[in-house]
C-alpha cells in the first residue's frame, strides 16, 4: 500500500517481523565492509540484524547452514530468499544496480559528515531519535544537497574517473587528505600491525 513503511518481510510464504531501526541496516553495512568475514558470514550477520526471529548470531548460522531451518515456520526459511528480501528493503524497493564504479562514499569513515548533512535535511538530531525507519532516514539521505559532504564526495568521484580537480578542490585535498581519501578497511591482523608500527614510531619520535 502507497505510503505504508515495511516492518515485516516475506520469506517462504511467511511474513516476517524486522529490525527497521536506521542503526541496524548501518550496522549491516559495516559488516559487509569487515575484511576478516566471508560473504557467507556476513550475509549470515545481515539475516540476524534485521529479521527479529533471530535472538543471536548463532541462530542465523544455523539457519544458512541448515538453509530452512525456522521455529514455527511452516514453509521453511530458505536462506537465499531472505537475502533478496534484505536487499530489497535497503534498498527502499528500488531495483538493484550493478555498481561497477569505485564507491565515493562509506558509511563507517564518513559517518560525521554523513549525519551532518543527513541532520541538515532532516532538521533535527538523527542520532538522538530513539527510532528512525530505515526508508525514512534514506529519504533524508536522498535528499542532501550542497555542502561538506557533496563536496567530498565530488572530489572522490573525479578521482576515481581521472578528471582534472579544480584550484579549490586541490587546496581542499592538499589540507584534507584523511577526510578526502577513501581508507581501504583493513584486517584484524593488518590493523595490529599498523598499530604496533605507530607505537614504535611513536617511540621513536618521542
Amino acid at each position: 500500500m502507497i505510503g505504508i513503511l515495511p516492518e515485516e518481510l516475506t520469506v517462504g510464504g511467511e511474513e516476517y517481523p524486522i529490525r527497521t531501526d536506521y542503526r541496524n541496516v548501518l550496522d549491516v553495512f559495516e559488516a559487509f565492509q569487515n575484511p576478516d568475514l566471508s560473504d557467507v558470514e556476513k550475509w549470515e550477520v545481515a539475516i540476524y540484524m534485521m529479521f527479529e526471529c533471530f535472538s543471536c548470531y548463532d541462530d542465523a548460522f544455523e539457519a544458512a547452514e541448515a538453509g530452512f531451518l525456522v521455529e514455527g515456520a511452516e514453509n521453511g526459511f530458505p536462506i537465499d530468499e531472505a537475502i533478496k528480501q534484505i536487499s530489497w528493503f535497503i534498498s527502499a524497493g528500488q531495483p538493484e544496480k550493478q555498481v561497477l564504479e569505485q564507491p565515493t562514499y562509506n558509511w563507517t569513515q564518513d559517518e560525521q559528515i554523513i549525519f551532518s548533512a543527513v541532520n541538515k535535511v532532516a532538521g533535527r538530531e538523527t542520532r538522538e531519535l530513539e527510532y528512525l525507519h530505515w526508508w525514512t532516514f534514506l529519504g533524508y539521505f536522498n535528499e542532501v544537497g550542497e555542502g561538506t559532504f557533496s563536496f567530498i564526495v565530488g572530489i572522490r568521484n573525479k578521482l576515481n574517473k581521472g578528471k582534472k580537480l579544480e584550484k579549490h578542490e586541490k587546496e581542499f585535498l592538499s589540507h584534507n587528505k584523511e577526510l578526502v581519501l577513501m581508507k581501504k578497511p583493513l584486517t584484524k591482523e593488518e590493523q595490529e600491525q599498523e598499530d604496533a608500527y605507530k607505537s614504535l614510531l611513536d617511540e621513536v619520535l618521542g
